[in-house]
């Protein structure tokens, strides 16, 4: 699906050149991943008319493998073909950041994969680096048209639940130090959900709720973070979480 309004993301610097080199691999490769991250939260703000999101001078991307999993070998090629090179392993044998000059993608795979998939050693991209959540996020994924420095092209991103549910794994990622990132974005989204959205809880597996619910409040109880309403809203959502889980 495509979502017909384009978006205009005010970027400059590294994060202008990540965007765009994003732009490039899009135009290679159109289908079979999805934003997530900072990127993510950053398109989808500006989708939603809310003010303040963060400007991040990388781009991570989630690849579908579990849909297609050659599409890893068809995205390093494309990385390639348009001048990005590897930035080095990083302790665990993965070499999932990307670069071009000033801009990088870090290129991620959800979790849940096979043993021979996590083992084996993809060529460039060396052993897959997962994040959990992301599964969930690429089932909701749809593309918009996105502007940035006067080039359109369209960008592939989960919906505002999506995301959610996306950063509320996030923090049960192992070796991940930017927790308090994810438990301010946690607060914004809950902000962005659409009322489609907020009816689509209720459809949500018991694990799913649990998960979501566990994530919020790990937001709430970190003191200093998000604006009264968006803790409001948290709430509101963590109380009806709490109720169906009842039933």
């Amino acid at each position: 699906m495509h979502d017909q309004k384009t978006m205009k993301i005010p970027a400059q610097g590294a994060e202008l050149e990540s965007w765009l080199g994003l732009a490039d691999i899009s135009d290679l490769v159109p289908q079979g991943w999805s934003l997530a991250g900072g990127s993510m939260m950053r398109l989808l703000a500006c989708e939603r008319g809310y003010e303040g999101s963060r400007a991040t001078r990388d781009i991570d991307v989630v690849l579908n493998i579990r849909a297609r999993r050659r599409l890893i070998g068809e995205f390093v090629h494309a990385l390639k073909s348009t001048g990005f090179v590897i930035d080095g392993y990083n302790a665990s044998g993965q070499n999932h950041r990307w670069v071009r000059g000033l801009a990088q993608i870090d290129i991620l795979v959800p979790s849940g994969q096979s043993e021979k998939t996590l083992s084996y050693d993809f060529s460039g991209l060396g052993k897959v680096l997962m994040t959990r959540g992301a599964q969930f996020g690429i089932d909701r994924t749809s593309s918009v048209a996105v502007e940035c420095a006067g080039r359109t092209f369209l960008v592939n991103r989960p919906d505002a639940l999506g995301a959610l549910y996306e950063k509320c794994s996030a923090l049960l990622n192992n070796g991940d130090t930017h927790k308090q990132r994810h438990l301010h974005d946690i607060l914004v989204l809950v902000c962005l959900l659409s009322t489609s959205e907020r009816r689509d809880l209720i459809g949500l597996s018991g694990k799913q709720r649990s998960r979501l619910a566990w994530g919020l409040r790990r937001a709430l109880a970190e003191p200093g973070i998000g604006r009264p309403r968006e803790r409001e809203m948290a709430q509101d959502i963590v109380s009806f979480l709490d109720e169906s889980l009842k039933n």
